[in-house]
């Protein structure tokens, strides 16, 4: 199982040892489908690179480790893993593995130099205690302990918000780093178009590469050029002076460059935005003093109406939208609210037949919240009980491409109302023991309610499902509460999303 642990109370940053040790602490399940680990590798990767972009390089130190740990160790050894289909699905995240383990290798010192840091503070604190003859922590710090432990935290120096009071402030920070993100993938595009060209040039002689490889060329030869250009020049003035029409002084001669028009938009064989090996991590210690303070105004200042929000810096992050059964924290998720009225608009035809449909809700992670941004519609087979999906290439491609996690599932019950049946059950919990925030949208057009959203517990439902043995699509579990609505999401009006639909002969558009 995917542990994800966030304890909301600060204490100390952890080691590099700490996090491979917890990278490391996940349950490998063979019995599940490769393609469910397949998926949850996707979505780790993107995870972790999130987190590497926003500068948390504890969190994510810890996410990339687990995602080589999963691909180098266990990925290639499950029962379907040498099947055509499964090693091709396999080959991007083989190909992903030296570029991670080059990010790792360049965030452990700094996660070395923070905790080094760290128990230098803390061992003048203790000493300054001691001298001072007063216990080592304040009442808040010991309240702190009460409540979160004294163990490590991977968001130790973080500004941590509810997410449910600050909704709006949570979109706007998911959709200006998202900005950011397609900023830096087209900056990244275009810098290549650019080496494409310099290349396509210097091939041809017609680049930046032209000078210098002209002074490397002996005095004679160039002389020899020179020469040919001269006399190229003056047959070309002489034909101009012979010339019946001419009567005027002699025109310049006019050098015409090559011109290049403009290149569209290119495909490369790549499977992920280029990332540098360097985040933009915050200085969590200075290691410099800090400018002077400037000097305080004559008079009394005018006094500030304090902001309605906190500021939008680097050190927010939010904290869970709810806690599993077992004490996990969950992080919150944002559902953009036209979602569900556009899956059903988009499901009508299905269920005036009473055949099943579903969709996959995808998207991407922000300061420790989830926002779903894409609805997928992945090629399926539906009947009046049932759906399955089909084409699960065509589904990884697109992740891969767009940088999309998957984050839950939405079908309908074109005939029965909303409730999860054991098929879905077994179909969610998968998906969720891969990444427990996972949700399901049930949505039931001839009944109410109409739709709901869903997890399952853990414990009991998890487990239960995950040992289950019964026979059929349809059957009877042994114990009731296995699964209940799920409190950490939160619709936004504020919130876009897109429409992928990988069905054959569908067309992808963009919904508000």
């Amino acid at each position: 199982m995917m542990n994800n642990t966030m304890p909301i109370m600060v204490s100390r940053p952890m080691s590099a040892k700490e996090l491979t040790s917890r990278a490391k602490d996940f349950e490998w399940n063979p019995r599940i489908g490769l393609k469910y680990w397949i998926r949850a590798a996707e979505t780790i990767y993107h995870e972790g690179i999130g987190y590497f972009r926003e500068g948390n390089i504890s969190q994510a130190y810890l996410v990339l480790f687990r995602y080589s740990t999963l691909v180098l160790d266990y990925l290639n050894t499950h029962p379907e893993a040498k099947e055509p289909e499964a090693r091709r699905a396999l080959r991007p995240h083989h190909k992903r593995i030296p570029h991670v383990i080059e990010i790792l290798e360049s965030l452990r010192p700094d996660i070395e130099y923070i905790y080094d840091k760290w128990l230098e503070r803390e061992a003048a604190q203790r000493d300054a205690a001691r001298e001072a003859r007063r216990p080592p922590s304040m009442p808040h710090e010991r309240h702190a302990a009460r409540h979160a432990g004294d163990g490590p935290s991977l968001f130790w120096n973080y500004n941590i918000l509810d997410a449910k009071d600050h909704q709006d402030l949570a979109v706007d920070m998911a959709k200006e780093e998202m900005r950011r993100r397609r900023r830096e993938i087209e900056a990244s595009e275009d810098t290549q178009h650019k080496r494409q060209t310099a290349n396509y040039l210097v091939e041809r002689g017609k680049g930046p590469d032209r000078e210098s490889r002209l002074h490397r060329m002996n005095d004679d030869e160039l002389r020899r050029k020179m020469e040919e250009t001269r006399r190229h020049m003056d047959r070309s003035q002489d034909y101009m002076k012979d010339d019946d029409g001419y009567r005027g002084s002699p025109k310049p001669a006019t050098y015409h460059y090559p011109s290049f028009n403009k290149p569209g938009t290119f495909r490369y064989d790549s499977y992920e935005s280029p990332v540098s090996a360097s985040p933009p991590m915050r200085d969590e210690t200075p290691r410099s003093k800090p400018p002077r303070p400037p000097k305080e105004p004559a008079g009394e200042p005018a006094p500030t109406v304090p902001p309605k929000v906190p500021n939008k810096d680097d050190s927010i992050i939010f904290g869970p939208g709810a806690y599993l059964e077992n004490g996990q924290a969950l992080r919150s998720i944002f559902l953009p609210r036209g979602l569900r009225d556009r899956f059903v608009e988009i499901a009508a035809e299905h269920t005036a037949k009473g055949i099943e449909m579903l969709g996959q809700l995808c998207g991407t992670s922000v300061r420790n919240a989830l926002f779903i941004t894409h609805l997928v519609i992945p090629d399926q087979v539906g009947t009046p009980d049932t759906c399955e999906t089909k084409n699960e290439e065509s589904f990884n491609q697109l992740c891969i491409e767009k940088g999309l996690e998957l984050i839950g599932w939405i079908h309908t019950h074109p005939t029965q109302t909303c409730f999860m049946s054991s098929r879905d059950l077994h179909t969610h919990a998968p998906t969720q023991m891969m990444r427990p925030e996972s949700i399901a949208i049930v949505c039931a057009p001839r009944h109410e309610p109409s739709w709901g959203i869903f997890r399952l517990t853990n414990p009991p439902g998890l487990p239960h499902i995950q040992n289950c043995q019964n026979p059929g699509f349809f059957h009877e579990h042994s114990i009731d509460n296995l699964y209940v609505q799920a409190d950490h999401v939160y619709e936004s009006e504020k919130l876009d999303f897109d429409v992928c639909d990988l069905r054959p002969g569908h067309k992808a558009g963009r919904w508000a």
